[in-house]
């Protein structure tokens, strides 16, 4: 039986999310997307979430397989979102 991770994963956006790049910071997995939702405004209290030089930050979870999919590139959250 495989196991599907959830990640939560920092990105600095532009005001209305179209435009969003993954932030440096490490990437903490959990076994569900509850206990991933329940750290998520923790990390947006995070040094590197209040440091980000990017109007606003967004916390996001998702499984593994969709976050390495993303990769480096821009990507629109919003379409990201759909994908649940």
């Amino acid at each position: 039986m495989s196991t599907t991770l959830i990640a939560l994963a920092l990105f600095g956006c532009s005001d209305d999310g179209s435009a969003c790049q993954r932030l440096a910071v490490p990437v903490q997995t959990f076994p569900t997307r509850a206990a991933c939702a329940a750290r998520l405004e923790e990390a947006l209290g995070s040094d590197v979430a209040l440091g980000a030089d990017a109007p606003t930050v967004q916390a996001q979870c998702l499984t593994t397989r969709q976050l390495a999919a993303l990769g480096s590139r821009s990507i629109d959250l919003s379409k990201i979102n759909s994908l649940r």
